[in-house]
Order: C-alpha cells, then sequence, then structure tokens
C-alpha cells in the first residue's frame, strides 16, 4: 500500500471517530434537556412583601390589592423573563443536539465520498 492508501486510511479512521463522537455528544445533550430542572426556581411565584407606606409594616402581595375582579393574574416581569429564559435554554439545548447530529451525518458522508474516491481510483500496477 502507497502514501495515498495510508493517508486515505488514517482519514477514514479520524472521520468515524469525528462521527462516533458526534453521535454520543448528539446524545448526551439529548439526555441532559430536561424539564427544565437545570436552576432551582422554588422562589417563582412566592410573595413579594413590601412595606406600607402608612404604616411601615409589611405587607403581603395579596394583601397589597384586596379588590380583585377574579381576572387572571398578570404575569410578573420576573416571572415572564424566568420562563423565556426556559424556553431559551431548551431551545438552545436541541440546536446543540442538532449540530453534533449534522456533525456525525458530514463526517459519514466523507467517509463515503473518501471511499468513492478510492473505488474509482485506477488500480495499482
Amino acid at each position: 500500500m502507497n502514501a495515498e492508501g495510508w493517508q486515505a486510511r488514517a482519514l477514514s479512521w479520524l472521520l468515524a471517530i469525528l462521527a462516533t463522537l458526534a453521535i454520543v455528544g448528539a446524545v448526551a445533550t439529548m439526555s441532559t434537556n430536561g424539564s427544565g430542572a437545570i436552576a432551582d426556581r422554588s422562589d417563582v411565584g412566592t410573595p413579594v412583601i413590601s412595606t406600607d407606606p402608612r404604616t411601615g409594616d409589611p405587607v403581603s402581595a395579596e394583601a397589597a390589592a384586596p379588590f380583585t375582579t377574579g381576572a387572571a393574574r398578570e404575569p410578573t416581569i420576573v416571572e415572564a423573563t424566568l420562563r423565556q429564559a426556559d424556553a431559551l435554554r431548551d431551545v438552545a439545548g436541541w440546536l446543540a443536539a442538532l449540530t453534533y447530529a449534522v456533525l456525525a451525518l458530514v463526517a459519514v458522508a466523507a467517509v463515503g465520498v473518501l471511499a468513492l474516491f478510492r473505488i474509482g481510483r485506477p488500480p495499482e500496477r
């Protein structure tokens, strides 16, 4: 086997290893995309305690607005931001997994093209 054959064989091995690692990376990334349990969100939804300006006594958020219409409560800026951050984290995780998967497909395609070049080469004498 000549130097071209060894180079092609070594390149095939490297591309196969790259494809394998990319598949493992995609599976690992998908398995860590849980239900958003990365950070503890136990403080979301707890009433904010503020002070009454007239007396200085602590007042909870529910007591601050005694008259309600029964309509659904609007989410606070903090809750909306946390919800958006969780959604972006989920999207970013899936994009990372898709990137690994595409990298694996490209590596497998490159090994196939390399094999086709070796097949199409004229025989050695």
